[in-house]
């Protein structure tokens, strides 16, 4: 999508709004917010020009005068969900609003356990200041950590511990709406309220989910609710060999969810066989050298258990006779304090533990080069074997007919299954970028006739996934569009996020 050119002195102006150091123009760190793996010749989804506000009120003056000029706006956190596009724009030459300035925690209640966050907080962040305060909570965190977690959160991101459904544990929003206005919703809308981290609803009807996966406002800061700090967690993952498996290993796991054994987000991670790579000769794009930074097993599942430590002996138990059912299955689990941190904590242990780390990226790094880069798949699935043999098979011969390596992962929930599949490649190969668009394109058309959509998209996507949702002619995307029209008819904030407007 083509944007609209900045007007004489815009730039001028917006660093009369927030100073000089705050508006970027050029050099590295206006690089840092394009798609990090398009090469530096793209044409498309390019910012303008990255402002970088440190305050709501001057986010209030940035919408004002984007409404005045009839700018577009992006807004991004932290710019790090590469894998989507990082913080590059759907419209391309739009004003990218970032929050790496905006990063003060709020609020620490231990008490009521919540805390409330600016967009710029990281999840690194928040768990360096929760441990260097000892403060008896504990974290859900993605698989990389230096990630905003309001920013994860309204991307519906997900992470494995109790609250991993991080846009569900959520609660009471801060939102710039597109004329500049303030709102804030939830208990927040009563001045002085003691409730808006504590209660999820006000009076009337809750508005926080239109401000989640749209653009009808702009989030400066959220409560977040975290667990406790149980009394021990128990770390550890079910290997299975044979690609069978997988049904009974979904039957047992989707049981144990739904009665309360297994909590937090398991994750199965599948890896490829050797027949369905694509170009063998693409090195160091291997099955082999994948193997070295995946778990072992065809199958191999990510667990955690938390609590006082006779609940989660009680939960072992049964997760114990549960995997004995199946044939040759390995179940391995490590039990640790409450309080242990990356010092005792195996790092192969940190994401299920609550700890932020980059161990993924920097093994994939190390293994595959600095070039390396990715594009992610991501449907919502039943959660069935069937659902995730056919996921599994789909992914590995597109792979393998665009030359590309794609192991399978899924996030399992009580009742759905979240995939996270990683398609890997040489970003400084426009090929093989452009290979990596074209087996998007052509798994969001499979998922479709399956019935499915991914729950996030890359920006050069978002169209695509969003045309999945028409029933009764695309009721739901005109209804989104209607109240685009009503907020922001100049299409100021975000246009094309999602596929709104």
């Amino acid at each position: 999508m083509t944007g609209r050119e900045l007007p004489a002195g815009a730039v001028e102006r917006l660093r009369g709004l927030l100073g000089n150091e705050a508006v970027l123009e050029e050099g590295a760190g206006f690089a840092e917010f394009r798609d990090p793996f398009e090469g530096p010749d793209a044409r498309v989804h390019q910012p303008a020009v990255v402002v970088q506000p440190a305050s709501v009120e001057e986010v209030q003056a940035v919408v004002r005068f984007a409404a005045e000029q009839r700018l577009h706006l992006w807004t991004s956190s932290m710019g790090r969900n590469y894998g989507y596009g990082g913080s590059a724009p759907v419209v391309n030459g739009a004003v990218v609003l970032n929050f790496r300035r905006m990063n003060r925690i709020l609020e620490i209640d231990a008490a009521q356990g919540h805390v409330r966050v600016e967009p710029g907080v990281s999840f690194r962040q928040l768990y360096d200041a929760l441990r260097a305060q000892d403060v008896p909570l504990m974290m859900s965190v993605p698989d990389l950590g230096w990630g905003s977690m309001i920013g994860n959160a309204l991307d519906h991101g997900c992470g494995y511990g109790v609250w991993g459904d991080h846009a569900g544990a959520m609660c009471g929003l801060e939102v710039v709406l597109p004329d500049g206005q303030l709102l804030r919703t939830g208990q927040g809308a009563i001045p002085g309220s003691p409730l808006w981290s504590s209660h999820r609803r006000g009076f009337g009807p809750s508005l926080d989910e239109l401000f989640k996966q749209g653009n009808f406002g702009i989030v400066t800061q959220a409560g977040f609710w975290l667990l406790p700090r149980p009394e021990v967690f128990a770390i550890g993952n079910i290997q299975c060999a044979r690609e069978a498996d997988i049904a009974p290993l979904i039957d047992t796991l989707r049981q144990l969810l739904q009665a309360g054994v297994l909590q937090g987000h398991p994750m199965i991670v599948g890896t490829p066989d050797e027949e369905y790579l694509g170009d063998k000769a693409r090195s160091p794009f291997t099955l082999a050298n994948l193997k070295s930074v995946l778990r072992p097993g065809r199958w191999n599942v990510r667990l955690g258990l938390y609590g006082h430590a006779d609940l989660v002996a009680a939960r072992r138990g049964i997760l114990e006779r549960a995997i004995a059912a199946i044939q040759d299955a390995k179940l391995e689990l490590r039990t640790y304090p409450g309080n242990a941190g990356p010092e005792t904590v195996e790092p192969r242990d940190y994401i299920s533990a609550g700890i932020p780390n980059q161990l993924l990226l920097e093994r994939l790094k190390g293994m595959f080069g600095e070039s390396f880069g990715h594009m992610d798949f991501s449907p919502v699935l039943p959660f069935t074997g069937e659902a995730a043999l056919r996921l599994d098979r789909a992914a590995r011969e597109v792979a393998a007919r665009h030359g590309l390596l794609g192991p399978v992962g899924m996030l399992l929930n009580q009742r759905s299954m979240v995939a996270a599949c990683m398609f890997m490649f040489d970003a400084a190969d426009a090929r093989r970028v452009e290979a990596a668009r074209a087996a998007m394109r052509e798994l969001y058309a499979q998922a479709a006739q399956w019935g499915c959509a991914p729950y996030r998209a890359h920006v050069a996507l978002v169209d695509q996934v969003a045309g999945i949702f028409s029933y009764n002619d695309h009721a739901l995307g005109r209804f989104y569009g209607r109240i685009k029209d009503a907020l922001d008819p100049e299409g100021i904030l975000s246009p094309g996020n999602h596929g709104i407007w």
